[in-house]
This record gives C-alpha cells, sequence and structure tokens, in this order.
C-alpha cells in the first residue's frame, strides 16, 4: 500500500483582525514539490453592523517562477454581508470547556458559526453552537483553546475549504480582498500539503 506523506498545519494567514476598506496578500508559498493542498479559511466578524460589501478570498497561482504580475485565480470566496448578533462573555471562561457563559442569547440559534473575539487578537477563536440555555450560556461543539474573559461573541462566522491540484504549480498565495468591507474583520487560513507517494 502506497504512503502518504503530508505537512500539517501551514499558516498561511496568521489569525489577524484585517481593518476596514484593506487588501491582504499572504507570503508567497513554495508548493514546487509538493502534489496537492487543502486550503482551509476562517472568517469572523468584529462589529455587528451589515458589511457593505463582502470580503473576498481569492487563492492564486503564479504562472511564473518568479516575480510578480503573473497571479491567476484558481478558488474564489465570498462572504455574505449580514448584520452580526454580538453577546459579551460573562466573566472568565476557562480553556478547555466549551461552555460559554452569556447575559443574552437573544437572535443566537443552534448551528450558528461564531467568532470569539478577544480583546488579545491572537487568543480569538471559532465554534459552532451545540446548544442554548436561554440567556445563561452557549455550548459549542469543541472545547476552548484559550481562556475567554472580557470577549465578544459574534455570529456570522464562516469557513471555506478548497482541495487544489498543486501537480503543475510552483506558487502559491492567498488574496483577503476587503477593499469594500467597510468594517474590521477577523481572517485565519491554513493549508494541509500532499508531499509525496511512496
Amino acid at each position: 500500500m502506497a504512503t502518504i506523506t503530508k505537512t500539517a498545519g501551514t499558516s498561511i494567514i496568521s489569525l489577524q483582525s484585517i481593518a476596514a476598506n484593506t487588501v491582504v496578500i499572504s507570503s508567497v508559498q513554495d508548493v514546487s514539490t509538493k502534489l496537492g493542498a487543502t486550503m482551509f479559511i476562517q472568517f469572523g466578524r468584529r462589529a455587528t453592523t451589515a458589511l457593505t460589501e463582502g470580503m473576498e478570498f481569492r487563492i492564486e497561482a503564479s504562472a511564473q517562477s518568479s516575480g510578480d504580475g503573473f497571479w491567476f485565480p484558481m478558488a474564489s470566496f465570498k462572504t455574505n454581508i449580514s448584520a452580526a448578533e454580538s453577546e459579551a462573555v460573562s466573566g472568565t471562561v476557562a480553556s478547555g470547556t466549551n461552555v460559554i457563559t452569556v447575559a443574552s442569547t437573544t437572535n443566537l440559534t443552534v448551528a450558528d458559526r461564531i467568532f470569539i473575539d478577544n480583546t488579545t487578537i491572537g487568543n480569538s477563536e471559532w465554534g459552532k453552537i451545540k446548544a442554548i440555555s436561554a440567556n445563561v450560556s452557549v455550548t459549542i461543539e469543541d472545547n476552548l483553546v484559550n481562556a475567554q474573559t472580557g470577549s465578544t461573541i459574534y455570529d456570522q462566522a464562516e469557513l471555506y475549504v478548497a482541495q487544489l491540484d498543486l501537480t503543475a504549480i510552483t506558487r502559491l498565495r492567498l488574496v483577503c480582498d476587503g477593499s469594500n468591507t467597510g468594517q474590521a474583520v477577523a481572517v485565519q487560513a491554513y493549508t494541509v500539503t500532499g508531499d509525496s507517494i511512496g
């Protein structure tokens, strides 16, 4: 049976806040020795008002082995613009737990994807609501990685996955085009690559 070598958890865009009306482009990824990749993109809201326009994510490949000006889209996604619900996290919720205390659960529903916006952006995280105790707490599917104190929950979080054939590609990048979002948003992206088959 063939053995597939993979590299998991390569950060393409570190967890960060992207300012309103801003375009962020990842560093160029050398994929000349990779056979394929799956890119995972997470998007979170940081305000309740509707976006002026959705954030566009473009996964681009270069037709050249170096330099700029020859980038072409392999896949693209555009976020929704709907207004978001926000709820403040009550007290401190410990890492390793999945019940998040809130004073109100208005407009939050089971199956909502949420962004848990920490005052330290690097300690923020995403989750999916699996249960609600009205005006007491929400329970998410997975345990928190970080303790959440002074954080705010926003619904309308989104995720995107793209599977990419890299056999005829040498360079890859991700463009986060928020040129008309009207507000700051949170983004994070990783890849897992298929490196070889032996």
